[in-house]
């Protein structure tokens, strides 16, 4: 009887493309990831196609023009769509584990692969996720940043200076009155923003008065659109997401904590793309020992305009600890 069977050497690349699709998955900020430019986070994949090591991403402008009325002549008078450029580079990120010998497993290997699988996959996708909060959050330009509590910097945030919903709604007016503003993204034919604060920030957020309807909102608008998932609460057009790794630092007034929050738009980052997760297995000592990595190569860079953060404001906030 003929058995089909799949080639030990396309063993590899079949684990390769599923691990990818499971740790997209488990990502928290794939989400907000898309290939045009009404994605929160645009992800390009040129580079799987061809060689390089840099892509260049155009951040796209709004029209500003005020179009024409009636009969009048539209031909001649049109506007010119604006991009402006940024580059991202890649680079190689790996990891592996590797079993002890034969004797110390006492275990059969399909199980060890298995396993060695799921630890690499959920640490693939946490590091993903623990590098977009890295760049999103790190050195905000200084238009693009607010202080809670009316303080005008980092050093003078108190406990008391707490995340309120005036304070979103606040970002949301600065997005909107930026230039270049803060482009939304689109929900169900509506203009949203996406904001994310850390635990802490979202436990004082949770004392504001007008809380609960902020929670309602979400949970009337949320059942069918990938922003909302795992969202809390809406308010403003603004929707609101908890995480514990958005960053915390001991660097307000005499050592207080401070919540770096996150206000996003259209565009905040880019990811490109140009060997997505591999998976590699080899064998030591004669075979006793066998050895599992994952890697990937990709870059991430928060998008930037003229030196301003071009889709991502800081909402810094007391964030006392528990």
């Amino acid at each position: 009887m003929a058995v089909s069977q799949v080639p030990a050497a396309l063993v590899p690349k079949i684990w390769s493309k599923a691990l990818w699709v499971e740790a997209l998955k488990e990502s928290y900020f794939e989400k907000f990831i898309g290939e045009d430019e009404n994605s929160i986070i645009q992800r390009n994949t040129d580079l799987e196609k061809e060689p390089g090591d840099t892509v260049t991403f155009g951040l796209l402008m709004q029209l500003t023009g005020t179009g024409v009325d009636g009969d009048n002549v539209l031909e001649g008078n049109e506007e010119s769509m604006v991009f402006y450029d940024m580059s991202v580079t890649i680079d190689q990120k790996r990891h592996g584990v590797r079993l002890a010998g034969l004797l110390a497993e006492q275990k059969s290997p399909y199980e060890m692969r298995n396993r060695a699988k799921n630890l690499l996959k959920n640490w693939l996708a946490q590091y993903r996720d623990k590098k977009f909060f890295s760049v999103l959050t790190a050195s905000p330009s200084a238009n693009r940043v607010l202080y809670a509590g009316g303080k005008t910097a980092e050093n003078q945030i108190t406990d008391n200076d707490k995340l309120t919903l005036d304070l979103i709604s606040l970002a949301k007016r600065k997005a909107q009155l930026a230039k270049p503003m803060l482009r939304p993204v689109m929900v169900n034919g509506e203009p949203h923003f996406v904001a994310v604060f850390h635990p802490w920030q979202i436990r004082d957020l949770k004392s504001d008065a007008n809380y609960k309807d902020a929670v309602l909102n979400a949970a009337e608008r949320g059942k069918n659109n990938p922003l909302f998932t795992g969202a809390i609460a809406m308010w403003d057009g603004v929707i609101i997401h908890e995480h514990p790794w958005v960053p915390i630092t001991a660097t307000g007034a005499t050592g207080a904590n401070v919540g770096h929050g996150l206000f996003l738009g259209a565009q905040a980052a880019v990811e490109a793309v140009a060997k997505k997760m591999y998976w590699r297995e080899k064998a030591f000592d004669y075979d006793n020992q066998q050895g599992f990595a994952i890697g990937i190569i990709h870059g991430v860079a928060k998008s930037k305009y003229n030196g301003e953060d071009f889709g991502c404001i800081s909402i810094l906030t007391g964030a006392k600890a528990e």
